[in-house]
């Protein structure tokens, strides 16, 4: 997602707190369908946008010659895809390819400064399974080899301050799983591992509560369980069996609760943190096989496949309502948000967009400093577009927004945003 460093200067301070977040897109990475058995690609590896404003979903981008997908990211003003043995970059607004690197085996990745952390696994081994490269040259910078401490193949990367949190799981040897936390200090480059413990076999997905971090554990396939890290003294101190069952990688962590895929019921269960157990099956939702949160409009971004020629994006609230955004392709695992910021329009062109009177309930008077074009779009909370209405160049316009219902909304209009409350 976008991110800003912020400058401790007071003027950043004061641009930082009238600036505020939105969804600009998900992008979602469809692993397409490749049929080991004839060693055919029969649907390519596909990213797709969801435009939460518009409402529409389409292909962006095509790679070629993988065989499957494994991760995306966004960072910055850029995409980053991890598909087969590629490592790719996308520009976030035109989709155009901007470098590509051959990485054998690449997994996942996250970012701590310049730097991009990646893990890999391949069948039969490779010859180290951490890699740290520049993430605008993709150079190679250092790698974390077996004579390191790391001789097994990982999954996902978290960066938490200075230190990269990788997923140890040795799941590409069939039947010789292993359960660690690696620990790359990356200021140091030196390298340790957490045990999970005999229960804490096989970890997948990483999330981070605060000072705590998680782990969800896919076992041998037989089972699941979490495990938790204290992060402040780098121990294990819980690990423990949640189901008999869950989605590779399909889970999530929101309003201190692990969202996950249990494979027994075919539906989404949450995991309380807090009291440490299961808390309950959502009711209607979907065998989900990608899941991101969106704190922005606290709600969940989910997918369902049928693995080999459809796909399909859902919205999905904390409490298991679904609604359907959109066709993704065959396999669409892996989600993230773009954030963006709008800054409020005084800090960015004073005058240039004022909305009167704030809150509202039937009528909002829009004054343009200039002659503006184009069309005033009405936004609700989730990033909707609720109304659109032509300018035609008016300097001052008066909005009916009798018909929408109460909350809390954004106008886009003339290149700037404000945001309004209806009563």
């Amino acid at each position: 997602m976008y991110r800003s460093l912020l400058s401790f200067s007071l003027l950043a301070a004061g641009l930082a707190a009238s600036a505020q977040q939105y969804v600009h897109q998900v992008v979602v990475l469809s692993e397409g369908y490749f049929d080991f058995g004839t060693q055919t690609q029969v649907t390519p590896v596909t990213l797709y946008s969801y435009d939460p404003a518009q409402g529409t979903t389409q292909p962006v981008a095509v790679i070629n010659n993988a065989r499957f997908g494994t991760h995306v990211q966004v960072e910055g003003p850029f995409i980053y895809v991890a598909a087969d043995s590629f490592l790719l970059k996308y520009d976030a607004d035109t989709y155009t390819l901007l470098d590509q690197e051959i990485v054998t085996g690449i997994r996942r990745f996250d970012f701590w400064n310049d730097q991009i952390i990646l893990s890999r696994g391949e069948v039969g081994g490779l010859p180290h399974y951490l890699e740290v490269r520049d993430k605008n040259t993709f150079d190679l910078e250092y790698i974390v080899a077996p004579v390191d401490g790391l001789s097994h193949s990982g999954e996902d990367v978290v960066v938490v301050g200075d230190k990269a949190y990788i997923a140890v799981n040795n799941a590409f040897d069939w039947g010789n799983v292993v359960g660690y936390v690696g620990v790359l200090d990356l200021v140091s480059e030196i390298y340790s591992q957490i045990d999970l413990g005999p229960g804490g076999t096989n970890p997948e997905n990483i999330m981070v509560d605060g000072s705590r971090l998680w782990t969800l554990n896919n076992t041998d396939f037989t089972g699941s369980s979490i495990s938790r890290i204290d992060l402040s003294n780098s121990s294990l101190d819980l690990t423990e069996s949640i189901a008999v069952g869950s989605g590779c990688a399909a889970s999530e962590m929101a309003e201190e609760k692990v969202f996950f895929m249990e494979y027994a019921v075919g539906q989404v269960a949450r995991y309380d943190v807090n009291t440490e157990n299961v808390l309950d099956t959502l009711a209607g939702s979907i065998a989900v096989y990608g899941l991101v949160n969106d704190p922005i409009n606290n709600q969940l971004y989910t997918t369902t496949t049928d693995f080999f020629s459809t796909g399909e994006l859902f919205t999905m609230s904390y409490t298991g309502i679904l609604t359907s955004v959109g066709a993704v392709g065959p396999n669409p695992g892996k989600i993230d948000l773009d954030i963006r910021g709008i800054q409020a329009v005084d800090e960015v062109n004073p005058g240039a967009f004022a909305l009167a009177p704030n809150p509202a309930n039937e009528m909002i008077a829009l004054t343009f400093g200039v002659e503006p074009a184009g069309n005033v779009r009405v936004l609700d909370a989730a990033g909707r577009v609720v109304s659109e209405t032509n300018i035609n160049g008016a300097r001052r316009f008066q909005l009916d927004i009798s018909a929408l219902a109460p909350g809390q909304y954004t106008v886009l209009a003339a290149g700037s945003a404000q945001r309004f409350a209806k009563l």
